[in-house]
C-alpha cells in the first residue's frame, strides 16, 4: 500500500499518489462539511445529518491516506524528507504550517465526532425530519469518566506500539501525543461547555460554526503544505 502511495502523482510534477489523494480528499470532505453546514442553516436537518455522515467517511479515509502519505506529519519532526527548500523556510514556514495543519485536522476530527452524537442528542425527529430542540443538555458523569479513561488507554497502547515498532519513536510520540492531548482537552472541556452553553441547540449551532471555520483553515493549510512540498520546494532528484 505504501509503495503504491509513493508512486508519481497526477496533480503535481513532483507529487506522489498518496499526497495527491490526500489533498483531494481534504478538499472533498471540507466542501461536504461546508455544504452540510449550509443545509443546517436552511433547517434541512435530515439532509444535514446524512451529508455529515458521508463527510465523516471522507474525512476518515483522508486521515488514513494522510497517515500513509505523511505519517501524520511525523516526517516534519523527524527530518526534511520531501521538502527541498532552504533551511530557514523549512524551520520558519513549512514546519509551523504543517504543525498547525496537524493540530487543525486533529481538532476538526475530534469536533466532528463530538458534534455528530451531540447533534442527535440535541434534536428531535418530527415529521421525518430532524430539528434542533431547545433545552439543557448534559453528559452523565459516568459517561464522562469512561470517555477519559478510554482516551488514556488508547494513548498508552499507541505509545507501547511505537516503542515496539519504531527505532526512533520520538517524532511519532510527539505527533500522537498531540492528537490524544487534543482529544482529552476537548473531552475535558465538555463540562465547561455545558456551563457556558447549557442549551443543546444553541451549543450545536455555535460549535458548528466553529467547526466549519476549522475545516476552512484545514483546507488553507493543506493547500499551503501541498504547494510547498510539490510545487514551490520539491526535492530535486
Amino acid at each position: 500500500m505504501k509503495t503504491l502511495l509513493e508512486q508519481p502523482g497526477f496533480l503535481a510534477p513532483s507529487g506522489t499518489i498518496g499526497a495527491d489523494v490526500s489533498y483531494l480528499l481534504a478538499l472533498v470532505f471540507t466542501v461536504l462539511f461546508l455544504v452540510a453546514w449550509r443545509m443546517a442553516k436552511k433547517a434541512q436537518g435530515t439532509r444535514h445529518h446524512k451529508l455529515i455522515l458521508v463527510s465523516m467517511v471522507a474525512m476518515i479515509v483522508y486521515f488514513v491516506a494522510y497517515y500513509y502519505a505523511r505519517s501524520l506529519g511525523v516526517l516534519s519532526f523527524e527530518g526534511r524528507e520531501g521538502f527541498g527548500g532552504p533551511d530557514d523556510v523549512y524551520q520558519n514556514i513549512f514546519v509551523p504550517v504543517l504543525t498547525t495543519h496537524l493540530i487543525l485536522v486533529t481538532l476538526g476530527m475530534v469536533l466532528a465526532f463530538y458534534m455528530i452524537p451531540q447533534g442527535f442528542r440535541a434534536s428531535d425527529k418530527t415529521g421525518g425530519d430532524y430539528r434542533l430542540k431547545s433545552g439543557e443538555l448534559k453528559m452523565k458523569p459516568r459517561t464522562f469518566k469512561i470517555v477519559m479513561f478510554t482516551i488514556l488507554g488508547c494513548w498508552a497502547l499507541v505509545q507501547v506500539l511505537l516503542l515496539a515498532t519504531r527505532p526512533s519513536p520520538f517524532g511519532a510520540s510527539v505527533a500522537y501525543g498531540l492528537i490524544f492531548a487534543t482529544v482529552a482537552l476537548v473531552a475535558s472541556l465538555e463540562k465547561l461547555i455545558e456551563k457556558l452553553l447549557p442549551d443543546g441547540a444553541r451549543r450545536h449551532r455555535i460549535l458548528g460554526r466553529t467547526t466549519m471555520i476549522i475545516y476552512a483553515l484545514i483546507l488553507v493549510t493543506s493547500t499551503a503544505t501541498y504547494l510547498m512540498l510539490y510545487f514551490i520546494y520539491p526535492v530535486k532528484h
